[in-house]
């Protein structure tokens, strides 16, 4: 072929070869949109790579959002790092906590002189029922809210006449309350359900105890002053300012409250016990009777508190304590120890003739602690030794009615010394309670040998409508500084009980001379029926001519107590807490009052002992368990674990434990200092208040703390928010140079709340400089919150989303439109989640995914997903700013989710690659990033408010799913990441927790009858219930139902009876996996040795090869993980592959004992299994204060009156 025939053909080749490069340009164009690695392989080079660029992204996103170096510059220029001596100011704080306490104490010393100072009236109960009459007695009911009556004719028999009401109450909000609705105008008065509210003793008490005019004139003193209430022997408790009554069950109006039973009075009225409660198990107790006692017991231990000790001793022919854990020989009268014997009373059996002899004298015996054990013989045996001349000079014989007692000489010698005989200070009184339905004698012997001084208080329970033998069981006790009552049926039993009550409150009685201001009785915490806050309650017992009227009292907020030892004044990871004198946590940042499920105060509330909520992790793990004692200033350190977000993460810390005792009281406060936490954030020179400036507080960008008291405020101030009241302040501040009056009590948070809204005040215009550039990236809020509870913000809308409900939307969902990060979510700085956990994970900026809320979109729109809704989910970044080592708050922003996957998509990790899978794993694990392709935004959302409302819900969705638990793959990777170091495997106890009770599940021959078995069993709980009720307060039908046969039940009062959800207090433990990243930074990205391939799936495992990578994403709190298969692999085919059963990595919680520990298989003594015998786990707390006063009065013979020895005295 010649050059001219070759010519024309060059364009074509020209053409061709133009055509081709396009070709291969347009491919990889497709490629690198489409996100597809195939042409370039997933090594350990580009995983780091990727990693690195994924740091570099987010950090800049951050930066430009929330200006977070301009912060801590303007915080350099106003405030200077401070080291502190946390022992000197927790001193300084304890002497505050002082002063507030003694402050209420003299409230409550106030109204005792006042009460004590009037004159109870006389007049009949025609005069106090007859509505002409000048005494008729009106009072403010707590349950109607009004002084309106009924008045019975013929006692409560008769007909029926409504008083028309003269009062109502004006119930307002009250600010000083925390919102809830009061009135000044008068005290209002509760009467328990079994109390006739029209008896005449009652009511002259009531008018008795009407002092409102001094109730006004101390909370105009002090204007934070809680309820002043007094508790009266005759079971009504008067208190002010008026609030609405709170019942045990709101719709059926359901009213079991009795003040009587409260600690506040118990202790105030009582001083503290030793009671040993004898039940006679003779064949005629057995039936009605054996339920009226046990109905019996419950009522005498819910007149026992923490401060008490006690057991239980069934007898018959044999005696035995039903507890024999104590080396005391008695347990704490706690809420757990009384559960538990009583639920014991349900096992023991009749054994016949009932052995008196012997019971009264292990009754003592265990009572006054004596040693040696005691030798019985009958008088035969006894006669023949002595012929044998086998008599032991050494011992001391006694010869009883039916028996001869033998006894040591340091037994006998123990008993003439009179005093308990052991190591640790227990109650102030001792007590024997006698449970019988008649004694066959009076054993004058037994309490001559064992009760010379009657030091030992006797009572005596007759029970049963047809019991005739009184004299026996009536000589006992009132030879013996007792009382004896007759309770003739289930509806006597309440107040038959308190009896006993007032005659254990009269030596206080007679010794009134010996009380003084400083002999505050102190009760541990509870939760007040007014307010349903948590409070302690002071009081002092009230004595009018000699006699035991009630005690008057003052709560105290714990929420107050919290503010004064502020945590701003330590510091981001230290806390302080509270102990009464068991060493049980009143405040404490660990402690779960409310149980998840139910939502209802869980029974542990007010006993969790110190180490067992501050050690929430297997006590073998410790070499040295801490020991609070505020009288020794020796420090202790202790490793533990810190939760947060309910329990879905868990933090590693190192503390150091100081303590204080708080004088006058026998609590302590003390605070857990977190390793290097000596520094904190002051402003630079002195305050100059006159400098304070009104433009700080002009901006509507930012909000205080809505459960803290900044300053004090006035009753009426209801519609003041708190930053209207704080920003009036300012204005006095400004005028007069000096911090007002009402501010005063709070000073240290304030003067760092007015360094912190003086700093923030140009952060609206720093976020404002690159809002458009932000607002492109999905960003939308930045936000700063600090530990004076400020939170600044900046918020713009996105063009794209709507903040309300879309027309278009679909979906079930609670609250359709969206919820302000910051004004509808976390309102509380320091105490939210997103603060505790941006402070345990220094310098690194944490994201997480906020599932409470969305954004929609105008119809749907593809996500980076490729799937088409209308809503974006929302993701959260937040990092700790810190000058030098001192906290300067908290800085955030809120962005949209699906930037992240769109991101991603760009640079490798595409939704619609199965054969590379990428994730972005959180500091626990938690999924925060998947490239799968099914991940939907609307079931995400629908999972997460699903397992809100149903707590246990096992959480289904990708998106915040635990990455060991996804698949067998994500299994053998997070597996892997423990191995190399990774994540940290760690045990997290929980003490807290509340467990479904266990039913037995009984096999039948046939399911065709377990319908009418179900109906069978409802029937027969809704008798009981029915019965339950008229035993409680019917007790004027005592004649109608004395008699009737009564079935046996569990529990007859609240306190004891399993809850409606069936739920108890038991022990759970759980595995959790923290991130280590200075431990695995050295660690090679791919997880296999040699970047070699692993088949992890065990049923098939030739179908399944894989390549795992994991790289840290530098300064988040973000790991990387990248996982490739190959072409012909089919890994992530559940059936094929599925997850291991039972799971390799547990991550849920079950009971204590389940775990195997990974480091220690040893378990701790004081930590038994929950599922094994607890039959001595806790006969006494960990750490016990000793009462701070007993008051004892002195045997004084006396001759017993005949009119004793009437019937009608006793009934």
């Amino acid at each position: 072929m010649d050059e001219e025939d070759e010519l024309p053909r060059l364009p074509n080749r020209t053409f061709l070869t133009k055509f081709l490069f396009r070709i291969f340009l347009i491919a990889q164009l497709l490629s690198l949109l489409t996100g597809s690695i195939h042409a370039q392989p997933v090594t350990t080079n580009s995983v780091s790579k990727l990693g690195d660029e994924l740091s570099r992204h987010f950090s800049k996103l951050f930066a430009d959002a929330t200006k977070w170096n301009d912060i801590i510059r303007v915080y350099e220029k106003v405030a200077d790092p401070e080291v502190f001596n946390p022992r000197k100011d927790l001193q300084t704080l304890t002497r505050q906590i002082e002063k507030y306490l003694s402050d209420r104490a003299k409230m409550a010393w106030d109204a005792k002189v006042s009460l004590e100072s009037k004159d109870l009236g006389n007049f009949s109960s025609l005069e106090l029922n007859d509505p002409q009459s000048k005494y008729f007695v009106r009072y403010i009911n707590a349950k109607t809210g009004h002084d309106g009556t009924f008045l019975y004719t013929d006692g409560h028999f008769g007909t029926t006449t409504f008083v028309n009401e003269t009062r109502i109450l004006n119930l307002q909000p009250n600010v000083n309350f925390y919102r809830i609705p009061t009135s000044s105008d008068a005290s209002a008065v509760h009467i328990p359900t079994p109390v006739y509210n029209r008896n005449a003793a009652l009511l002259q008490r009531i008018q008795w105890s009407d002092i409102d005019q001094l109730y006004r004139r101390n909370r105009e003193k002090i204007k934070d002053l809680s309820f002043q209430k007094f508790c009266s022997d005759a079971g009504f408790m008067r208190y002010f300012p008026a609030a609405p009554w709170i019942y045990d069950n709101a719709q059926t109006q359901l009213d079991m409250f009795d003040c009587r039973n409260t600690e506040w009075f118990i202790d105030a009225a009582t001083m503290s016990k030793n009671v040993v409660i004898m039940l006679d198990m003779s064949g005629s107790m057995l039936g009605q009777r054996f339920e009226i006692a046990k109905q019996a017991i419950e009522a005498i231990l819910e007149t026992l508190s923490d401060n008490d000790f006690f057991n239980i001793m069934p007898f018959s022919r044999t005696a035995q304590m039903l507890d024999n854990c104590s080396e005391e020989g008695l347990l704490q009268a706690t809420m757990r120890n009384k559960k538990l014997l009583r639920a014991k009373l349900s096992n023991i059996t009749s054994e016949g003739k009932a052995d008196y002899e012997r019971a009264l004298a292990e009754a003592f015996t265990t009572l006054l602690n004596l040693p040696d054990p005691v030798i019985w013989r009958t008088k035969e045996e006894h006669a023949k030794q002595l012929e044998l001349g086998n008599d032991d000079q050494d011992l001391k014989y006694i010869i009883l009615e039916d028996h001869v007692l033998v006894m040591t000489n340091r037994h006998d010698k123990a008993i003439k010394n009179g005093n308990r005989q052991t190591k640790t200070q227990m109650g102030c009184n001792d007590v024997i309670m006698l449970i019988t339905d008649g004694a066959p004698g009076f054993f004058k012997d037994i309490f001559e040998v064992y009760n010379p001084n009657k030091r030992v208080r006797f009572f005596s329970f007759l029970i049963g409508e047809e019991a005739i033998d009184f004299d026996e069981v009536k000589w006992m006790a009132c030879t013996n500084r007792g009382y004896m009552v007759h309770v003739s049926s289930m509806a006597d039993v309440q107040e038959k009980i308190q009896h006993y009550v007032k005659v254990m409150s009269r030596p206080i009685s007679r010794q009134s001379h010996s009380i003084h201001r400083e002999n505050a009785v102190w009760g541990s915490v509870s939760k007040e029926r007014m307010s349903n806050q948590y409070v302690i309650s002071v009081g002092y017992p009230v004595i009018l001519e000699e006699q035991f009227m009630g005690v008057s009292a003052v709560s105290v907020p714990m929420i107050e107590l919290m503010q004064i030892v502020h945590p701003s004044m330590i510091g981001p990871k230290s806390y302080f807490y509270m102990l009464d004198n068991n060493g049980y946590a009143m405040f404490h940042p660990q402690l779960r009052q409310i149980d998840e499920i139910t939502k209802e105060t869980k029974p542990t509330y007010n006993n969790m002992d110190f180490i067992h909520v501050e050690v929430q992790r297997p006590l073998s793990e410790l070499k040295n368990l801490v020991n609070i004692n505020c009288d020794k200033h020796d420090k202790t350190k202790m490793n533990v674990l810190y939760s947060v977000n309910k329990m879905r993460r868990v933090y590693l810390q190192t503390n150091s434990y100081i303590a204080e005792c708080i004088e006058g009281t026998h609590f302590t406060v003390g605070a857990a200092i977190n390793e290097g936490e000596d520094v904190r954030l002051k402003q630079k020179g002195q305050i100059d208040y006159s400098r304070v400036e009104q433009s700080w507080f002009q901006d509507n960008n930012w909000r205080i703390h809505p459960e803290w008291r900044y300053c004090l405020l006035n009753d009426s101030d209801t519609s003041l928010s708190a930053e209207a009241a704080i920003s009036t302040y300012a204005s006095q501040m400004r005028a007069s140079g000096k911090l007002p009056q009402l501010c005063l009590p709070r000073k240290i948070l304030v003067d760092r709340l007015l360094l912190d809204i003086q700093a923030t005040t140009s952060f609206a215009a720093l976020w404002d400089q690159e809002w458009q550039n932000n607002k492109k990236n999905g960003v939308h809020l930045a936000f700063f919150a600090t530990p004076s509870g400020l939170i600044r913000y900046f918020n713009e809308t996105l063009e794209e989303a709507f903040y309300d409900e879309s027309e278009q939307t679909s979906g079930n969902y609670t609250d359709r439109s969206y919820k302000h990060y910051v004004l509808e979510l976390n309102r509380r700085s320091v105490d939210d989640e997103y603060f505790k956990r941006a402070v345990r994970m220094k310098d690194k900026i944490v994201f997480d995914v906020n599932f409470q809320t969305n954004l929609w979109q105008l119809g749907d729109t593809k996500t980076a997903y490729g799937k088409y809704e209308n809503l974006s989910m929302l993701a959260v970044g937040y990092k700790a700013l810190y000058h030098d080592k001192a906290l300067i708050g908290v800085v955030g922003m809120e962005f949209l989710y699906d930037k992240i996957p769109e991101w991603l998509k760009k640079h490798g990790c595409n939704p619609q690659n199965d054969q590379t899978r990428c994730f972005l794993l959180d500091e626990h694990g938690y999924i925060f990033y998947s490239s799968q392709k099914d991940i939907s935004y609307d079931s995400t959302l629908k999972d997460y408010e699903y397992s809100e409302i149903n707590p246990r819900h096992v959480r289904k969705a990708v998106i915040g799913k635990f990455f060991g638990h996804l698949n067998r793959i994500a299994e053998w990777t997070m597996e892997m990441l423990v191995k190399k170091g990774f994540y940290k495997q760690v045990i997290f106890v929980d003490n807290q927790a509340m467990c479904d009770s266990e039913q037995p599940i009984i096999a039948a021959a046939s399911t065709i009858s377990l319908p009418f078995k179900h109906l069978q069993k409802l029937l027969w709980l809704m008798i009981q219930r029915i019965f339950w009720i008229i035993q409680q307060y019917a007790f004027f039908l005592i004649g109608s139902f004395a008699s009737t046969k009564i079935p046996s039940t569990t529990a007859y009062t609240t306190t004891f009876k399993v809850p409606t959800g069936g739920r108890l207090p038991c022990q759970k433990e759980s595995n959790y996996y923290i991130a280590d990243t200075d431990h695995s930074k050295m660690v090679s990205t791919s997880l296999l040795e040699g970047d070699s391939a692993e088949r992890p799936c065990k049923q098939n495992a030739a179908q399944c090869a894989i390549r795992v990578y994991a790289s840290w994403v530098e300064k988040t709190n973000l790991l990387l993980i990248v996982i490739s298969q190959n072409n012909e692999s089919s890994c992530y085919d559940e059936t094929n592959c599925p997850l291991s059963n039972p799971p390799i990595l547990p991550f849920s919680f079950v009971k204590t004992g389940t775990i195997q520990n990974p480091s220690e298989t040893n378990t701790h003594p004081e930590m038994v299994s929950a599922n094994a015998d607890r039959v001595c786990q806790s006969p006494l707390p960990t750490r016990r204060k000793n009462v701070l006063q007993c008051f004892k009065e002195e045997y004084v013979q006396f001759s017993i009156p005949l009119l004793l020895y009437s019937l009608k005295a006793f009934r």
